[in-house]
Formats: C-alpha cells, sequence, structure tokens
C-alpha cells in the first residue's frame, strides 16, 4: 500500500492509551497518557513532537519504553524519586539468564511491563512470581508515537 508505514519495534513495553493534558514549556511538553482505567504515566517530549504528532488532549496515543530503561523496587514507604513515574503491579514472570534477567509485571487493566534487572537485583528484591513491586522510569525515558 502506497504511502502507508507500518512500523515494528524493538521495544518490549508499548502501551497505547487517551491523552488526558499536555503542559508546555518553553522548550518541552509534558504529556499525560491514560493507559488503563487508573495509571496516568507522564511523557517529555519536544514542542515540535507534540505538533509533528498532531497530540491533543482526547486524542489517542503509543508510549514505548525500553525495557532496560524500567528501574524496580521493593515497596518502600516514604521512598521520594525524581522519576516521574512509579507504578506498582505484580509479578508474572520470570527468565533468568547468565547476567540479566527479564521480569514481567503486571500493572492491571490487562497491561504489562517488562524490565530487565541483574540477576543479583532480582534476587536481592526477591522478584519472583506474586511478588508485589514497583517499576520506575524517567518522563524522558518514553518515546509517544501516533497513528496517522
Amino acid at each position: 500500500m502506497a504511502g502507508q508505514r507500518r512500523l515494528r519495534t524493538s521495544t518490549r513495553n508499548m502501551l497505547d492509551g487517551i491523552v488526558t493534558a499536555i503542559v508546555h514549556g518553553p522548550v518541552n511538553a509534558e504529556v499525560g497518557l491514560l493507559v488503563n482505567d487508573c495509571i496516568v504515566i507522564d511523557a517529555l517530549v519536544t514542542n515540535s513532537c507534540i505538533a509533528a504528532l498532531d497530540l491533543r488532549p482526547g486524542g489517542r496515543a503509543v508510549a514505548l519504553i525500553n525495557a532496560s530503561f524500567i528501574t524496580l523496587l521493593a515497596d518502600t514507604p516514604g521512598l521520594r524519586l525524581s522519576a516521574r513515574n512509579l507504578i506498582g503491579g505484580t509479578v508474572v514472570e520470570v527468565t533468568d539468564s547468565a547476567v540479566e534477567s527479564e521480569v514481567v509485571i503486571d500493572i492491571g487493566g490487562g497491561r504489562e511491563l517488562a524490565a530487565i534487572v541483574t540477576g543479583h537485583s532480582r534476587r536481592e528484591l526477591d522478584l519472583v512470581p506474586g511478588a508485589q513491586t514497583l517499576a520506575c522510569f524517567k518522563a524522558s525515558h518514553i518515546i509517544l508515537a501516533a497513528e496517522d
């Protein structure tokens, strides 16, 4: 089909959602994206990207998050972070290799996030199926995409 582009990506985490808000700064804009009934993630992209993607509140977008950009944490009361996105979930799958582990967490609403952590960290945090964890990632580590 001439003029149409289908996109495939190596990014493990692709969360589609509805744009809830756009707050423009001098260069960048913060975009809120509702990815399930109760989770809004924040992405930081340039104002020119907002225009190029024709993003507006109520429109649809897809957040792409590389699994290695996600940090998993034990539930730590009073924890303060500079990262904007902190999402709780349940470990549903762990795949170990010699050095790293892929940990998949269920964040609700039929959505999952995959994170790559060292084997040492996985063991230290006791990340096994059924365990509760927090996924943390920076707004600037999200790539937004939109369909034509």
